[in-house]
């Protein structure tokens, strides 16, 4: 239990770096016009690679070299959390909040939480 407390502090410090970045590109992109899902798409997809870097070598200290498939499962945890973020926006908006920094937060947290379950259980798992 230590160890997996351990591992949730990591990964909530390499979220909160990752997340400030996509966050100031989220807003900018609010700030120039590019509306909700433009502005949270090119958010994310600017930190995808970061995260996967720290993710991997920090967060879950995997020791095993780097592979395809692991690359596939991690952008499909991606995807799947992204999907969970766009629904967050999404509900905001319909209850009328559009382009709404608060909206953008909650999905935010949203993404982090289904991201990192996947991660641990399905991209970075520990082998035996």
């Amino acid at each position: 239990m230590r160890t997996e407390l351990h591992t949730i502090r990591r990964f909530i410090l390499v979220g909160i770096l990752n997340t400030a970045i996509g966050y100031t590109f989220i807003l900018l992109g609010l700030w120039a016009g590019a509306g909700d899902y433009l502005a949270n798409a090119i958010g994310f997809c600017l930190g995808l690679p970061i995260s996967y870097i720290l993710h991997r070598n920090w967060t879950f200290r995997t020791r095993r070299t780097a592979s395809v498939s692991e690359g596939m499962r991690y952008l499909a945890a991606f995807l799947v959390s992204y999907g969970f973020n766009v629904g967050v926006v999404t509900a905001g908006r319909m209850a009328g909040y559009p382009e709404n920094p608060f909206v953008q937060a909650a999905a935010i947290c949203t993404y982090a939480a289904v991201f990192y379950v996947i991660s641990r259980v399905a991209v970075f798992r520990q082998h035996s």
